[in-house]
């Protein structure tokens, strides 16, 4: 496996992912805008209303889940592309095609309940409050995202992931008293079954309050020393200890307020077009709502990865500050990027608008000072 990771270019891996990402924007694009323009949205609400159900909330789940379903059909060939085909092709799958298959209903099963949820509270918000629904439903989902981040490692997590706690030993006694020491309580330490499905490594301080988890693939574990794991997760630790996940929430949440304002600006200007019944909790609008999430989305990527990439390399200099380990988190990072097939040198604008992180040449320059 090693070799196949060897003989594959990570740059021509990385631009092959983005143009599968460029074309599944595309099409969230599209095929939204087509279906509002040409009215088919309208005849699909007249059809729910009249055959399933005449009340708001209940057709507009009905509208949901059935787009929701549309459209994952509909990118199901770039998805099995991007998620098989191109993985087992650089080395870095395990999943069988059963297993892929799985895995994608699994994901389907997760979103389009929670697509439900969301657009039931969204439009029994319209129908309630006209005026100041977008104020309301801002709120509400703000407070979704934080209860979704505390249940992530504990509910959804292990829908697609097998995790066992991390055994008795010197890594689980290191881990826990580096973040003892750095006063950030944890739950405790798992493994995270990563290798059932890639060769890829990761870990993470999953959930907060008392989900708080150190989370480590069996992957890195078995391609790192302890040094280099403790280091890896001192820098997640730094995240809790400089805050960063308050903030990161405080992003989230100013752009789902300015989604929101953006929403009703648009609802107002064009809820008697296209064949919408001028109200808005008619929910054929729910393309154009779709168009002004993506494009709020888009416009935002670039500003949000910026200040993501700053909160990074604080993470970085903390964990190397703390810890003391220049020399063990350069080699952590160098494994990583050859393990999960980086590009370690992306193109600067590439890595402004897409990359959450720092490139890893970035990283390991900063780290050698």
């Amino acid at each position: 496996m090693t070799e196949c990771l060897d003989s594959r270019d990570p740059k021509r891996y990385e631009r092959t992912k983005l143009w599968i990402g460029l074309a599944n924007l595309a099409i969230y694009i599209f095929a939204p805008a087509i279906i509002l323009v040409t009215g088919a949205s309208a005849s699909i609400r007249d059809i729910i209303s009249d055959e399933i159900t005449s009340i708001v909330v209940l057709g507009a789940v009905a509208y949901i889940v059935f787009a929701s379903i549309a459209l994952e059909l509909v990118t199901l060939p770039i998805g099995y592309f991007s998620g098989h085909v191109l993985e087992r092709r650089y080395g870095l799958t395990r999943r069988s095609v059963r297993g892929w298959t799985l895995d994608w209903l699994k994901g389907l099963a997760v979103q389009t309940v929670m697509l439900a949820v969301f657009v039931a509270c969204l439009y029994a918000l319209l129908a309630a409050d006209p005026k100041y629904w977008w104020v309301w439903a801002s709120l509400l989902f703000s407070a979704i995202s934080v209860f979704i981040a505390a249940i992530a490692p504990v509910v959804l997590m292990p829908i697609f992931f097998k995790f066992e706690p991390l055994p008795d030993g010197e890594l689980k006694d290191r881990l826990m008293r580096r973040s003892k020491q750095l006063g950030t309580f944890v739950q405790g330490a798992y493994v995270w079954k990563l290798g059932d499905k890639t060769v890829k490594a990761n870990a993470a301080l999953a959930g907060w309050g008392r989900t708080r988890r150190i989370i480590i693939s069996d992957t890195l574990i078995e391609s790192h020393d302890p040094d280099e794991i403790e280091v890896i997760i001192a820098h997640e630790l730094g995240h809790h200890v400089n805050g960063d996940i308050w903030r990161g929430i405080a992003v989230q949440v100013v752009v789902i307020f300015v989604s929101m304002w953006v929403i009703n600006l648009a609802l107002g200007a064009w809820s008697g077009a296209f064949g919408l019944d001028g109200t808005l909790h008619d929910y054929a609008n729910m393309p154009l709502l779709a168009l002004i999430t993506t494009f709020v989305g888009v416009i935002a990527l670039p500003l949000i990865n910026t200040y993501s990439r700053r909160r990074e390399t604080a993470a970085d200099d903390f964990a190397i500050d703390t810890t003391d380990m220049r020399a063990e988190f350069i080699s952590a990072m160098e494994k990583l990027a050859k393990q999960n097939l980086s590009n370690a040198e992306p193109h600067p604008l590439i890595e402004t608008v897409l990359h959450s992180h720092p490139s890893v040449s970035r990283r390991i320059a900063r780290a050698k000072g």
